[in-house]
């Protein structure tokens, strides 16, 4: 899948730096809150886990009535995420085996595959393995109940489908960019129509449906009283260093506190990111940030960033995000 880096809000800044000798100064350099600087490679480190994300279902849906923001906002307690549905217990059982390694699976009923499927297994998958990270977005959290499972070559999954219908028949295979250098046909997207008890057995060559994001990085901008905005990609599919570009993104609407934006730059899957700049602007003019942005984030990681809004004490900006970097997938 495309790579997936994601930006949150809090405060918190680390000086890192040498000591000076002599007369010559040694420049210190800011690192982020959640990170340390390597001295070797000269390079803010992530060292903070990653949290669960909490969006804003009224900002997400459009339904929000868009109000300024004030100093106190951001100490206001969130409200907790909408718990998910369960999986189904019981129904026809759809057994499959998998003869390949690292395989995932699931059944997906017809009328819930979304119009834009290039994250879905990645997210299928991340219920599974990050539910505290996927259950936090509304557009995904309503897949809870159709979770992928793991599929391997020595025993069957069982799949249930709560009632007779069509469904989709979901795999894909992790890794594959590891293996082969490529997403290319890495899945299974195979419509059947479930009535009854059956096994389906899935080889190597039916992988002929390519997911493009089995593993990515996100960005997530804090929103207000707690609350996220929805998150968004960036770096989609630069994988490696020959990949290695930009990619601008716009967000409408980020709260301003105290005169500066604050974000969360996470990587929720197995693969290390290498940011080598995170550069924001507003109303054409670029924004200052309060730390350096050249960062490496392995799995699972998280930084903290803030940047200066000049002019704008309080209230909201449109906001242009351009990333610079690539990631390695594990």
């Amino acid at each position: 899948m495309r790579s997936r880096t994601f930006v949150m809000a809090s405060v918190g800044m680390l000086a890192c730096g040498g000591p000076s000798s002599g007369t010559q100064s040694q420049a210190v350099v800011i690192c982020p809150s959640g990170s340390i600087l390597d001295p070797q490679k000269q390079l803010c480190v992530a060292m903070e886990p990653t949290k669960p994300v909490v969006v804003d279902e009224s900002v997400a849906s459009g339904s929000a009535t868009v109000t300024v923001a004030s100093a106190s906002a951001s100490t206001a307690v969130a409200t907790p995420p909408i718990p998910p549905l369960p999986p189904p217990t019981s129904g026809f059982a759809v057994d499959v085996q998998c003869a390949f390694t690292k395989g995932w699976v699931t059944l997906l009923p017809v009328n819930k595959y979304p119009k834009d499927d290039q994250f879905l297994m990645q997210s299928l998958i991340g219920l599974t393995k990050d539910p505290s990270f996927w259950n936090g977005l509304p557009e995904y959290r309503v897949l809870q109940p159709f979770a992928a499972k793991r599929c391997n070559p020595t025993s069957p999954t069982r799949l249930l489908a709560p009632t007779a219908g069509d469904y989709y028949l979901l795999a894909g295979q992790e890794d594959t960019f590891s293996l082969r250098g490529t997403y290319d046909k890495n899945g299974v997207r195979r419509k059947i129509t479930v009535n009854a008890t059956q096994a389906i057995t899935l080889g190597a060559s039916d992988l002929v449906f390519t997911w493009l994001c089995i593993s990515c990085p996100w960005v997530v901008f804090g929103g207000e009283h707690g609350r996220d905005l929805a998150p968004f990609v960036v770096l989609a599919n630069r994988r490696g260093r020959r990949a290695r570009g930009s990619d601008v993104h716009a967000v409408a609407h980020v709260p301003v506190v105290s005169g500066r934006v604050v974000l969360r730059l996470m990587e929720v899957e197995e693969e290390d990111t290498h940011v080598d700049a995170l550069v924001l602007r507003a109303s054409g003019h670029e924004l200052t940030p309060d730390a350096r942005t050249a960062l490496d984030l392995a799995p699972h990681t998280q930084v903290t960033l803030s940047y200066i809004v000049p002019g704008v004490s309080s209230g909201f900006v449109d906001v242009e995000v351009e990333a610079t970097g690539y990631y390695d997938p594990r």
